[in-house]
């Protein structure tokens, strides 16, 4: 008579028999663990620095280019010497970095005279005027009415150096196909239209005080002409 087998597992998970033998089955489950994900600190914490400063520089800049500052402007043209009225000034508010004269001074400009020739819109700066006497030693104003053909075609501005001449067929005796040079190198103090004479241009010339009386009365009979020439 077959007796039947009989089997029980060992403490190891092994099938056992009846007389201690161990049977062959699957082998145990080994559970591998997950990956953990390391974090990162330092680098989180360098972005976090990055976002915070960018934004601060950012609400930095924002800030500065909406604030603006009253400056002295010009609002009228001011020739080289000429007093500057407070007619001639105004303030405007500009944004940034700007060399001008503050607009709560404007007051200091009144009565200077313009260091150089001044034009409408200009933001004005403290070498752009003085309190000296633009005149030197041994020079004189002079004024100059002059129509068109008797002054270059673009015209002249406050600086340029010209010729003043007096154009022939107005003094008895002289060559009539020669103009006479009166002043050889005059400079430019102001230069506008004449307001009553369309056609005609004012000048006001700086030339050696001698022939400033010879200039005047080429001008006065309408003779006067000048020609622009080098700067140097």
């Amino acid at each position: 008579m077959n007796t039947p087998t009989v089997t029980a597992k060992t403490f190891s998970g092994q099938p056992v028999s009846k007389n201690g033998s161990t049977t062959a089955g699957p082998p145990p489950l080994v559970r591998t663990p997950l990956p953990t994900r390391q974090r990162r600190g330092g680098w989180t914490a360098l972005g976090a620095v990055l976002v915070v400063g960018l934004g601060l520089c950012f609400g930095y800049l924002y800030s500065t280019a909406g604030s603006k500052e009253p400056v002295v402007v010009l609002t009228a043209p001011v020739a080289v010497g000429q007093v500057i009225g407070r007619s001639d000034l105004s303030t405007v508010d500009v944004a940034g970095d700007i060399t001008a004269i503050a607009g709560a001074n404007l007051e200091s400009v009144i009565g200077q005279r313009a260091a150089v020739a001044l034009l409408p819109g200009t933001l004005l700066q403290r070498s752009m005027v003085t309190d000296a006497d633009p005149i030197p030693a041994g020079m004189a104003q002079v004024g100059v009415a002059v129509k068109g053909g008797q002054l270059p075609a673009d015209g002249l501005t406050p600086g340029d150096r010209v010729q003043v001449l007096r154009l022939p067929g107005q003094v008895a005796g002289n060559d009539p196909g020669k103009p006479t040079i009166i002043v050889k190198v005059a400079t430019v103090f102001a230069a506008h239209p004449d307001e009553v004479q369309p056609g005609t241009t004012l000048l006001t010339l700086l030339v050696p005080a001698d022939v400033a009386p010879a200039v005047a009365a080429a001008s006065a009979v309408g003779a006067a002409a000048v020609v622009k020439v080098p700067a140097s």
